[in-house]
């Protein structure tokens, strides 16, 4: 890719799409655009430490974000992706890969701020993989997690409600603890809330219909 065409891209846009893409659950071409969109970030970087090494002047780009937040944004979105479709080993491997971004040079006080919150973003989903993925004796600690982020409840919930139903699993303990912050969530009017709410819901349902199968009628 030529410098004239990295001038003319605009990754804000491929961010947009990605967005969009994992809103209607269109997990392969999460993948596909997220692998551009790192591709840019990637060819990017190597133009400006090109620069940087033969004493020229370092083309500036207009984007809303650091380089780094492209990288670590592609990277989390082929993981979302991955871990939606079951393929959980290259989840991990996604995961791994914006669990660290300080390799990335002159990242400057605001990059340093991103990559350190892809690295918790990271912490999140590696439990959320580790544990759809059969490591059920993580639930316990990923719960106790959870209540120190609420932001993550809801993803948190319906990774807890879908390994109960892999594995057959009880989680009722599980979800007392997440009362209040899932009490917390009933209420809030925005979309996407309410649709992973929803859905939440619906798991929950089907977990407790599938308990009842059984528990003994006294």
């Amino acid at each position: 890719m030529h410098h004239s065409i990295l001038k003319a891209f605009n990754p804000d846009i491929l961010v947009e799409i990605l967005e969009a893409a994992y809103l209607f659950e269109q997990w392969n071409k999460l993948i596909y655009t997220a692998d551009i969109l790192l591709n840019y970030a990637q060819r990017i970087y190597e133009e400006r430490q090109y620069c940087k090494a033969m004493g020229l002047n370092i083309p500036i780009i207009e984007m809303k974000h650091p380089l780094v937040y492209y990288f670590g944004f592609s990277q989390q979105m082929q993981g979302d992706a991955y871990q939606m479709l079951g393929d959980y080993e290259h989840a991990k491997d996604s995961i791994y890969r914006y669990a660290e971004l300080g390799w990335l040079e002159d990242l400057g006080r605001d990059g340093q701020e991103i990559a350190r919150e892809f690295r918790f973003l990271a912490k999140v989903n590696l439990y959320a993989v580790e544990i759809l993925s059969g490591k059920t004796e993580l639930l316990s600690d990923y719960v106790r997690f959870l209540q120190t982020y609420p932001k993550g409840t809801l993803d948190g919930l319906a990774v807890i409600m879908q390994a109960a139903l892999c594995y057959e699993l009880n989680v009722d303990e599980q979800l007392r603890l997440l009362t209040d912050e899932i009490t917390g969530i009933e209420s809030e009017q925005d979309g996407e809330v309410r649709s992973k709410y929803r859905k939440c819901c619906d798991l929950v349902d089907l977990y407790n219909k599938r308990k009842a199968q059984y528990t003994p009628i006294p």
